[in-house]
């Protein structure tokens, strides 16, 4: 079991009062919809570069933060080793698997959904107790690639490593490597969507029953398709607390959101379409946070003011083409725990 100076998961959670409506007025690029073009974000097999044709406009120019200027360093970010002091965790959030016991056991669980095999990857904390509620962190692949993107060794990849004794960690496998149908119209591969709700819808839900979460602290995390579809999860599912994502889009209906999860969202310079800043400016503005802006950690990062309270929405830029930063997974869980 793990010390009392070490366990991430004794620190009481409020959500607040969250924003559940959209302040459309004056951020039209926020309110315009999902993403349209098929090719936006499609990775090539090992997760690398992207065979990529933004749409929306706007090109690779738009280096700067999407709104309230250019972000920098300073600052002083929170989280820390995710120790959240020593409160109890209300137990109405713990979830029924704190009762059962562990039956999800590490390693891959493969089931049956809508004619299809699906998988996913259960890697347990080093130091995990049963009998203790855990945060949840779900990782989610670029298009084009699979599940052994979070499971790599080397930063920003190495999921593994940077939540071991923090969170329990569930990595994602979308079908046929894809988080949308780029074999369909675009007024269609939405259907596809759907079928990956309830893909996540399984996954959770099973992960609640044979686990002790803390269901008050799930997170989802992705590069490109994969924070595109984080995306999707934190504007659809309710149970989201936050979502990180880097390089992604916009694949929902904004009016088909439950709720605005709190953010962390990362683009490169040469990444910052308008496409891309969209996808950052739909969340800011859910979320009811204003244009205006403070420096934080990492440098490069900014956290906007005005928020909702329980809210907070962080951009960070960072210099490169489409690629995560190399700070990537540990500032998500820095954002995640201070989140909670």
């Amino acid at each position: 079991m793990a010390t009392e100076a070490k366990d991430p998961r004794r620190k009481t959670f409020s959500r607040g009062a969250g924003a559940l409506g959209f302040l459309c007025g004056a951020f039209e690029l926020a309110c315009a919809g999902q993403a349209s073009d098929p090719n936006d974000d499609q990775q090539t097999s090992s997760g690398g570069n992207s065979n990529e044709v933004t749409g929306g406009g706007g090109g690779a120019s738009g280096g700067s933060a999407p709104t309230g200027g250019s972000p920098g360093g300073g600052g002083a970010s929170t989280g820390g080793e995710g120790s959240g002091g020593d409160t109890e965790i209300p137990d109405e959030t713990h979830s029924v698997g704190c009762e059962i016991g562990t039956t999800l056991t590490e390693g891959t669980h493969t089931f049956e959904l809508e004619d299809k095999e699906r998988t996913f990857r259960v890697r347990l904390p080093e130091n995990y107790d049963p009998s203790l509620p855990w945060p949840l962190v779900l990782a989610l692949h670029p298009n084009g690639s699979g599940g052994d993107y979070w499971d790599s060794d080397t930063p920003p990849r190495n999921a593994r490593e940077v939540l071991k004794d923090k969170a329990v960690l569930i990595i994602a496998d979308a079908i046929g490597g894809n988080w949308r149908d780029y074999d369909v119209p675009d007024s269609t591969w939405p259907a596809r969507l759907e079928e990956e709700l309830l893909y996540f819808d399984h996954v959770v839900s099973e992960a609640k029953e044979r686990l002790c979460l803390d269901e008050g602290a799930i997170f989802s995390m992705g590069f490109s398709g994969g924070g595109s579809f984080s995306g999707v999860l934190g504007c659809r599912r309710g149970d989201i607390r936050a979502i990180a994502a880097g390089g992604s889009v916009i694949y929902f209906d904004p009016q088909d959101c439950v709720q605005a999860p709190s953010a962390l969202i990362a683009l490169s310079e040469g990444d910052a379409t308008a496409q891309r800043l969209e996808f950052v400016d739909h969340f800011r503005s859910s979320a009811g946070c204003g244009e205006s802006n403070n420096e934080t950690e990492p440098s490069g990062c900014v956290a906007y003011e005005g928020c909702a309270p329980g809210s907070q929405v962080h951009y960070c830029s960072h210099p490169g083409g489409h690629e995560l930063p190399p700070y990537f997974t540990t500032a998500a869980w820095e954002f995640f725990d201070s989140a909670r």
